[in-house]
C-alpha cells in the first residue's frame, strides 16, 4: 500500500502543481488512499520531494517536485505539453490533443514515456495525439491535467 501510495504521490507532482500537504491528501483521498496528514509527511520525506518557485509570474507560490526534477520524464512531458499542445478535447475513454504540425509523435512519445496509470496508450499523427485512457470516468481527470500543464510554464 505504501508503495502505491507513494507511486501515486510522484505521479500526482509530475502532472499537476501540488502546493501543499493538504492538498496532496485530499488528492489522494480522491483516489481512495486513508491518508493523515503525518502519513503524506512521512511520504514526503522519504520520497525527498523538495518544494520550488512556480515558474508562471506568480513569485509567491510553491509546488513539490522530486529531485533532479529537470531530467525526469514527467519534466519533459510538462515541458512538450506547455510548448506544443494548442487544445485537448475529451469523450468516453478518449482525449484528443491538437499540435502544430510535426509535433504529435513527439507529444506522444513524451505521454508514453511518463506512463501514466490511467493512460493505455496513445497514437501519435503529425499534428495530432490521440489518448487512450483506462476507464471513462477517469477521462475528465487526465484530461484536466494536460489542460493544466498548458496553462502553467514549465519549469
Amino acid at each position: 500500500m505504501k508503495t502505491t501510495r507513494q507511486r501515486a504521490i510522484l505521479s500526482l507532482i509530475a502532472t499537476r502543481p501540488v502546493h501543499s500537504q493538504e492538498e496532496l491528501a485530499h488528492m489522494l483521498e480522491s483516489q481512495g488512499y486513508d491518508v493523515t496528514q503525518a502519513t503524506v509527511s512521512r511520504d514526503i520525506k522519504e520520497l525527498g520531494l523538495v518544494k520550488v518557485p512556480l515558474k508562471n509570474g506568480n513569485g509567491t507560490q510553491f509546488k513539490y517536485v522530486e529531485p533532479g526534477f529537470g531530467h525526469t520524464y514527467a519534466s519533459r512531458l510538462h515541458r512538450v505539453i506547455a510548448e506544443l499542445v494548442r487544445s485537448a478535447r475529451g469523450t468516453l475513454n478518449s482525449i484528443v490533443l491538437r499540435t502544430p504540425p510535426g509535433s504529435g509523435m513527439l507529444v506522444a512519445s513524451a505521454i508514453d514515456e511518463a506512463a501514466w496509470t490511467e493512460v493505455i496508450g496513445t497514437i501519435g499523427g503529425d499534428d495530432t495525439v490521440l489518448v487512450i485512457v483506462d476507464d471513462p470516468a477517469h477521462m475528465p481527470v487526465v484530461k484536466q491535467r494536460f489542460e493544466d500543464m498548458r496553462s502553467e510554464d514549465p519549469l
